[in-house]
């Protein structure tokens, strides 16, 4: 009767053993995949995001986010979470003639995936508005797409 529980323990450990070396042999291959975003290109990736804004396409910002992203924006309450509502976002902040400059960012990245967290300020109808801002990117078929992205209007005091 013993025999189970011990023959049933044992092989958990072998279970758990073969485990941790298919993951230690994975993450060597996966190593190999990854790609780490540097500064300057999360840098590059926000001047792209703000190039496709200031094109005045909707199209082209939609473009630069996952199928499956979240937008939580600065100057919306409603959060888009589909192709269409991101771009319908940005048909309708571009009637504002919105332009943005980061003030402040702190960038990290590991593999494939990749964070620009910081003060931005975005100007929409003229009017400064100083704000929070998250990207999260993924990498994926050779290109940073965003993710997520938050924008949160600076608390006041």
């Amino acid at each position: 009767m013993n025999a189970k529980p011990f023959g049933l323990g044992f092989a958990i450990i072998a279970l758990a053993v073969s485990a941790v070396s298919c993951s230690s042999a994975n993450s060597a291959a996966d190593d190999d995949n990854c790609v780490r975003a540097t500064d300057s290109e999360l840098d590059a990736l926000f001047t792209k995001w703000d190039d496709a804004l200031q094109s005045g396409d909707a199209s082209k910002v939609a473009a630069l986010y996952r199928s499956d992203a979240v937008l939580l924006p600065t100057l919306s309450v409603p959060i888009a979470d589909t192709p269409e509502e991101i771009t319908e976002y940005f048909v309708n902040l571009i009637k504002t003639n919105p332009t943005s400059r980061m003030e402040e960012s702190f960038k990290y990245s590991e593999c494939n995936l990749a964070y620009n967290v910081g003060r931005w300020v975005i100007n929409a109808n003229g009017q400064d508005v100083e704000a929070r801002v998250t990207w999260v990117y993924r990498y994926e078929n050779g290109n940073w797409l965003i993710a997520n992205h938050h924008s949160s209007v600076n608390p006041q005091g």
